[in-house]
């Protein structure tokens, strides 16, 4: 490896000029040297030491992002297009500010804590911790934090996220209006921002005045938190709960998903990766969408636009959120002031060919 003391022999000067030319601080060099040093730094390949830029500036010019769960996220950064574009536009985001972003998963807050502990972190993001583990890390962790996609009782912990609620009520609300009268939400939890899309599918069934329970039992009613959105479960909507591991909503799939389309209009996906698998198992047993089921989705990534029919989804910015998160974290490290602390970015319906106007077929026959 080329060292500083082999730059300023080859350019006949002091190290420490060298080391000046290197981290910009050129007031006591010429301009002459200035060149000559940094085409000898071009030439001779030279690469800084991430350790010395560390101890001369006093900062790691590290930012953390943690993700918990980190089976889940793994499988997910494989093939979930939403992770993968989220976690490449905050490295981008970070690495403009002239800072580096370390990626590390980890199933436990404690991990978590000694992990920023270890590369001396400036800030952290984390994704797919719950509420408590949150806290508990910003409590330990002493640097600044920001957290994607947590819902808190109390804002503690500051956040960007999305305004899931709208686009649960947006979705539900176009599908009641295209004459679709059986609408199943699938996901595969009932916390978070799955918990807060469902409680929007139940307000805008019930700003239609459905109340009464309708299904075989597959689905499952959301958790009581206060909100009265368990009063909704509708003669016309249900609930249903899919498995998280990939064999397991294979199979799932394969057992349940022709008699869903009998029983319901509509099948609502929480994500367009889970719609767009259950539009390809509905294909392979010959069930055609729309005609004989509609079905639906919600970030709209690229996957939503490929498959066909194309997918009726929900929009959300994931790179507007990235640089949010980013955004919220350097302001916080730079020692801003009134910083807020819940952002809730905005959704849009995206229609497309996946659901069937059942009112126009209705009123044509």
């Amino acid at each position: 490896m080329i060292r500083i003391k082999d730059i300023a022999r080859k350019a006949e000067v002091s190290p420490t000029t060298v080391s000046n030319v290197i981290h910009g601080n050129h007031k006591k060099v010429s301009e002459e040297t200035v060149e000559k040093v940094e085409k000898l730094l071009a030439e001779m390949d030279y690469i800084p030491s991430m350790g010395a830029r560390m101890l001369a500036g006093g900062n790691s010019r590290v930012i953390g992002i943690l993700a918990g769960e980190p089976d889940e996220w793994k499988h997910y950064g494989e093939g979930h297009a939403f992770t993968n574009i989220l976690i490449r536009s905050m490295e981008s985001e970070i690495y403009q500010r002239n800072y580096y972003m370390l990626l590390h998963f980890t199933a436990t807050p404690e991990e978590g804590i000694q992990f920023a502990a270890t590369w001396n972190v400036e800030g952290l993001i984390t994704l797919g911790f719950g509420t408590r583990d949150n806290e508990k890390l910003q409590r330990s962790c002493k640097v600044p934090m920001v957290s994607i996609d947590t819902y808190y009782e109390k804002q503690k912990v500051a956040n960007v996220g999305l305004d899931d609620f709208s686009g649960g009520y947006l979705m539900t609300e176009y599908l009641l209006e295209t004459g679709h009268k059986r609408i199943a939400f699938l996901s595969d939890n009932d916390t978070g921002v799955d918990h807060e899309r469902w409680k929007g599918v139940c307000a805008a069934c019930s700003q239609y005045g459905l109340s009464e329970h309708y299904g075989s039992g597959e689905g499952r009613e959301p958790a009581d938190d206060g909100s009265g959105a368990e009063d909704c479960l509708g003669e016309y909507m249900q609930h249903i709960m899919i498995p998280k591991e990939q064999d397991c909503r294979n199979m799932f799939y394969k057992q349940n998903l022709a008699r869903l389309s009998k029983e319901y209009d509509a099948l609502f996906f929480a994500s367009d990766y889970y719609a767009v698998e259950a539009i390809a198992g509905l294909n392979d047993m010959g069930i055609c969408v729309p005609k004989d089921v509609s079905v639906t989705g919600f970030d709209d990534t690229e996957s939503s636009r490929m498959c066909r029919p194309k997918l009726t989804t929900v929009h959300q910015d994931v790179e507007e959120k990235a640089r949010r998160a980013v955004k919220k974290l350097f302001e916080f490290i730079q020692g801003g002031r009134d910083i807020s602390m819940a952002d809730r970015l905005p959704v849009k319906l995206v229609v497309r060919d996946s659901v069937e106007n059942r009112r126009i077929i209705m009123q044509n026959e």
